[in-house]
């Protein structure tokens, strides 16, 4: 099925959703995954290159948070955008994110661009895009593996 983008917002519920989703990243692991389907999969394309998860089922993704989320405790967005495909379940979303990181005192800066789709009303498959120059807020690439990686 070929997605296309169309210029208006998200139907309502699946930006409402995608809304809290931003906020509860300053709310720790449980609240993000609550709006999360049971069988959903999270998907970091370019964190291979870092020695991070790639692709995470939902139970692995928790983990991951809450080892991740102390590493940047208060995260800020702006310039939020959000694109409805003709797909009613598929979202795209992008947004820019700053946080001061504990360990270096560093301000962490990154532009994001998500995939978001729904399913029963929940977010089944979320697919984030990210800038890997990005961590040298970290420390570097040693320390963003010890920041991100949940085992």
């Amino acid at each position: 099925m070929d997605t296309k983008i169309k210029a208006s917002q998200p139907k309502t519920d699946h930006g409402k959703t995608l809304r809290q989703l931003l906020e509860s990243f300053n709310g720790g692991a449980d609240k993000v995954v609550r709006l999360f389907h049971p069988q959903a999969t999270i998907e970091f394309p370019y964190a291979h290159s870092l020695g991070t998860p790639e692709l995470l089922p939902l139970p692995e993704y928790h983990s991951y948070l809450k080892h991740a989320l102390q590493s940047m405790p208060v995260i800020e967005f702006s310039g939020v955008k959000t694109y409805q495909t003709t797909d009613p379940d598929v979202v795209l979303m992008e947004a820019h994110g700053e946080a001061v990181v504990p360990a270096t005192g560093q301000l962490y800066q990154q532009d994001y661009f998500m995939v978001v789709t729904f399913k029963e009303g929940k977010i089944f498959r979320y697919k984030e895009y990210w800038n890997t120059l990005a961590i040298q807020a970290f420390g570097g690439a040693e320390k963003t593996k010890e920041a991100f990686n949940h085992k």
